[in-house]
């Protein structure tokens, strides 16, 4: 009886434990949480400045921001090649109409009070003859005309009817640093005034869209702020509400936005609209050249191994500098006499280490400047002046002269540039049909100009092999080169002549 009275008060006392125990750990979760909720109350007073100005940004340039939509007109004709590749719109298919037809969606910023409006050039490329509609930030609509573009930069300036618009400041590029917190803002998927936050992820990005080669301009900011289809054209932020960039591409593998977005730095977007406005159409110098860097792209360029077969070719002591490929005929560079395989070393005042030195340096040179070049060739530093011209709308017409051509491998040892016999040179009125090969450039102080060979000469043999092609000279001058340091040339109306 006694031990059933002591095993009741046991479990009276364990109930009473257990539900005392119960009721502390409630008041002290309860307690605990509070104490959350008091840290993050207080914690927020530090963070609400920051958190105000993504806030501030956003109604400082959002009124700046504007949707466009480009609509073809019913009335035109469908031509797959003129087209802009656009990185957020995939190519249009021949055989689907509805496709063809398919309208642009993008974003503008407002760069002018009397609505003048910056874009991407592929936003409104093949809506010339069509509809271009511009939303503003408080619903109303506008008709838009193409006012300027430019397909180089992927920039282009519409113009609507408006007044006292909310003009966008454009930044100082030279401020932007990796790391820098940037905004967003434009309509993607059709989702006007959307705002996405992120960092500068690396800055002078090149190669990124499929621009026109060799004379697109390419300085972009990369960013991991949000970047869809439709925010073609819009501003990339800084924390002062300054435009630094226009977002024009994505890198993804997905069609989406996959964390690597690219901005038009506003060192270009700034120049070229002001072109456009001021002149309606961008002003800009050129050289008329081919660029490569030193490395083992161009040596799969030249058919060659690696980049130390490059550097043994062409005695270059580093691959510090940018290779001329190429050389436009009737140009600044062939007009100062740079040549297919010269490394441009300096150019003003700037030193070249890479093509996007001398991209940056040619975009911000000034048309009529007679600008001294640095030039390595031929295992020596040769000074050069070249005067910069107006890049002209079109290359199409003009030719050039190319490392990658036979022939040209042979100039920069002989100062010669051959090329095969055609039917309107290979006859003479006496000897009848001629073999050998044409001398069609001769470089100014080079063993060829020594030795008195000019243009329209005939040569027909290298030592005592004949040469009736510019492969065959190639490989005969080759030969001769690793045997001699003198090369004598059997020219039609001078018999032999000694290269030294």
């Amino acid at each position: 009886m006694y031990l059933k009275f002591l095993n009741r008060i046991q479990k009276k006392v364990i109930l009473c434990f257990t539900l005392l125990l119960f009721f502390n750990q409630w008041t002290f979760a309860d307690d605990e949480a509070e104490k959350l909720r008091h840290d993050l109350l207080e914690l927020e007073k530090y963070v609400n400045p920051f958190v105000q100005i993504f806030q501030k940004v956003s109604s400082l340039v959002g009124p700046s921001v504007v949707s466009i939509v480009a609509e073809h007109s019913p009335d035109t004709v469908y031509d797959p090649h003129d087209t802009f590749p656009s990185p957020f719109f995939p190519p249009e298919k021949e055989n689907n109409q509805s496709e063809q037809r398919k309208p642009s969606f993008g974003t503008g910023i407002i760069v002018k009070k009397n609505g003048f409006i910056l874009t991407n050039f592929h936003v409104i490329n093949g809506f010339e003859n069509g509809k271009i509609t511009v939303n503003l930030h408080n619903g109303l609509q506008y008709d838009a005309v193409i006012f300027g573009k430019d397909p180089n930069s992927d920039l282009a300036i519409l113009k609507i009817d408006g007044e006292n618009l909310r003009e966008a400041n454009m930044g100082d590029p030279k401020s932007v640093k990796v790391g820098d917190w940037v905004i967003a803002i434009g309509n993607p998927f059709g989702y006007s005034q959307t705002v996405s936050a992120g960092i500068v992820s690396a800055i002078g990005r090149t190669n990124v869209t499929p621009l026109a080669k060799p004379f697109s301009y390419e300085n972009f900011i990369q960013t991991d702020a949000a970047i869809n289809p439709g925010n073609s054209g819009g501003p990339l932020v800084n924390l002062r509400g300054e435009i630094i960039g226009v977002n024009s591409a994505i890198a993804t593998r997905t069609g989406g936005f996959q964390g690597v977005g690219f901005a038009i730095s506003a060192e270009i977007a700034t120049t070229v609209m002001t072109d456009l406005i001021e002149k309606g159409h961008v002003i800009r110098g050129y050289l008329g050249v081919g660029i490569q860097n030193i490395n083992d792209n161009l040596a799969s360029y030249l058919d060659m191994p690696g980049k130390d077969d490059v550097l043994k070719r062409f005695k270059l002591d580093s691959d510090s500098g940018a290779f001329i490929s190429e050389v436009w005929k009737d140009t600044p560079a062939s007009k100062g006499g740079v040549l297919p395989g010269d490394v441009i070393l300096m150019f003003g005042e700037q030193k070249i280490t890479n093509i996007d030195d001398l991209k940056k340096a040619i975009r911000t040179s000034t048309v009529d400047n007679l600008v001294p070049l640095t030039v390595f060739r031929n295992k020596g530093v040769k000074p050069l002046v070249v005067k910069i011209e107006q890049q002209p709308e079109s290359m199409s017409e003009k030719t050039f002269i190319s490392i990658k051509m036979v022939s040209e491998l042979t100039s920069f040892y002989t100062g010669l540039t051959v090329g095969d016999m055609t039917t309107g040179n290979a006859v003479d009125e006496n000897d009848g049909i001629i073999d050998g090969v044409i001398v069609e450039q001769v470089e100014d102080d080079s063993p060829g100009e020594r030795a008195g060979i000019v243009t329209g000469d005939i040569i027909l043999k290298v030592g005592t092999k004949s040469v009736n092609s510019k492969k065959e000279f190639q490989s005969a001058v080759q030969d001769a080169l690793e045997e001699n340091t003198n090369i004598s040339l059997y020219v039609k109306t001078k018999g032999y002549t000694t290269l030294k």
